[in-house]
C-alpha cells in the first residue's frame, strides 16, 4: 500500500543519491498513480530537487503549489524556497520569502547571506550578516566564500581576520 510517507521516503532517498531529476519524475508519478498531494516534506524535497538542478522556473512553480496549500505557513518549507532562489541566483525573491519566516533559523539566514554575496550583492550581503545574533562558521564562510567568487579579495580577508579575531572555531 503506497501512502504518502513512503512515496515522501522514496524522493528523500533519490534527493539524497544526487537524482534530483529521478526525484521530480517520481512525484509526478506519485500524483499521477495515487492521485497524493504532496505534504510539507514532500514540498521541502522537491524544492531541494529544483535547487540542484539549479532549476527556478520548476521552483517557481512548486512555490505556487505550496502557497496554495495547507502547508504554506511552514516555516522549514519556506527555508528550503530561500535556499533553492539563493542558489539560483534570485536573491531578491530569497529575501521576499525570508522576510514572511515566522521563526528565521541560521540555514535560512546563511541562505540569504550566501544569495546576496555570490550575486555580488555585497552591501546587502553584509547588512544582512551584521543583523544576524548568533553568527557561527557557517554564516562567516556564506559571507566570505561569496565575496572571493566575486572578486572582492580584500573584503574577504578583512572579514576573514575579523571571524578570526572573534575566536570564530574553523
Amino acid at each position: 500500500h503506497r501512502d504518502l510517507f513512503s512515496w515522501a521516503s522514496i524522493l528523500t532517498a533519490y534527493n539524497q543519491a544526487d537524482l534530483p531529476h529521478r526525484t521530480l519524475c517520481l512525484f509526478t508519478k506519485m500524483s499521477w498513480l495515487d492521485y497524493l498531494k504532496p505534504d510539507h516534506f514532500v514540498f521541502s524535497t522537491l524544492i531541494k530537487a529544483c535547487a540542484s538542478l539549479s532549476n527556478v522556473r520548476l521552483g517557481e512553480q512548486v512555490h505556487a503549489r505550496f502557497v496554495v496549500s495547507p502547508y504554506s505557513h511552514d516555516d522549514v518549507v519556506k527555508s528550503s524556497l530561500v535556499d533553492m532562489y539563493a542558489k539560483c541566483g534570485f536573491p531578491d525573491n530569497a529575501r521576499i520569502v525570508f522576510d514572511s519566516i515566522c521563526s528565521k533559523n541560521l540555514f535560512s539566514w546563511t541562505a540569504v547571506i550566501s544569495g546576496y554575496s555570490r550575486s555580488g550583492r555585497k552591501f546587502e550581503a553584509v547588512q544582512m550578516f551584521q543583523s544576524l545574533e548568533d553568527k557561527n562558521v557557517y554564516a562567516w564562510t556564506a559571507l566570505i566564500s561569496g565575496l572571493v567568487q566575486k572578486g572582492h579579495y580584500v573584503d574577504a580577508f578583512e572579514l576573514f581576520v575579523e571571524m578570526r579575531r572573534e575566536g570564530v572555531e574553523i
